[in-house]
């Protein structure tokens, strides 16, 4: 009699603890946890391994296409991919730098232009930035035209694919849509602005490579294009070498 009531105690005892994990079986909690219903959101399917996540994966940055990462014994980097030029998000980058204290920043470009007055601003932020202790890589997988080339060739460091392509030309004017009325002293006067304009950038870019402005000129004169592959832009000296050989 005794043995029959032990074995009916232990039966009655066992009963809840298999309601139990049948509960938890259709309930979809992770095994481990016991907190999250879909195991896979976190966990990879096979190994069951937590997924990782970038570690600045929580953060929000003021810019898209910026990020943080760590540049081993030399601290923070901040990167920024450049597409369109578009100053204030050059200024955001670098506000948000300067409020983590990161001085080392890497704008990669692939850009096919954009507003000149737009790329001359970016020049004096990264100018700015350079004379406060900070320093900027600019690098080019792919293009860099027109204010994008401005871009580029105003960084400290300056790298290139060897098959890149790079494009500066003659600044261009748009007056609407349609017929317009102007004047022979109109068209003077705008002659005149957009010629002190073009004097300006080739005098800045002179700076910036192995090139005299006379020779500058002579290759946007009359409306060409002048292109260079990454391997012609270090040649000129508006690149200091090739991505990946001499980071």
């Amino acid at each position: 009699m005794k043995k029959l009531l032990t074995i009916l105690i232990i039966l009655l005892m066992a009963v809840p603890v298999w309601a139990e994990e049948d509960k938890d079986k259709g309930s979809g909690k992770c095994p481990k946890t016991l907190m999250q219903k879909d195991c896979f959101s976190c966990h990879i399917a096979g190994n069951f391994r937590v997924k990782e996540t970038a570690p600045d994966a929580h953060l929000v940055y003021p810019v898209f296409g910026m990020r943080i990462a760590d540049d081993g014994p030399y601290g923070k980097i901040g990167y920024y991919h450049l597409k369109d030029i578009d100053a204030s998000y050059i200024k955001s980058f670098f506000d948000y730098l300067d409020l983590k204290g990161i001085k080392k920043a890497v704008i990669d470009i692939h850009s096919p232009g954009g507003p000149l007055f737009d790329g001359q601003r970016i020049i004096g932020l990264i100018r700015d930035w350079q004379k406060n202790g900070g320093t900027v890589t600019t690098k080019v997988y792919s293009m860099a035209f027109s204010a994008g080339f401005l871009v580029f060739v105003s960084g400290d460091v300056r790298l290139v694919d060897e098959y890149a392509e790079l494009m500066w030309h003659e600044i261009q004017s748009y007056s609407g849509f349609g017929f317009t009325i102007s004047t022979p002293s109109d068209k003077e006067q705008e002659g005149k602005i957009m010629r002190h304009l073009q004097d300006v950038l080739h005098e800045y870019l002179s700076t910036r490579c192995k090139l005299s402005k006379e020779e500058i000129d002579r290759r946007v004169s009359k409306r060409q294009e002048w292109w260079m592959s990454g391997k012609k832009a270090v040649e000129f000296g508006f690149a200091d070498g090739f991505i990946g050989k001499q980071e």
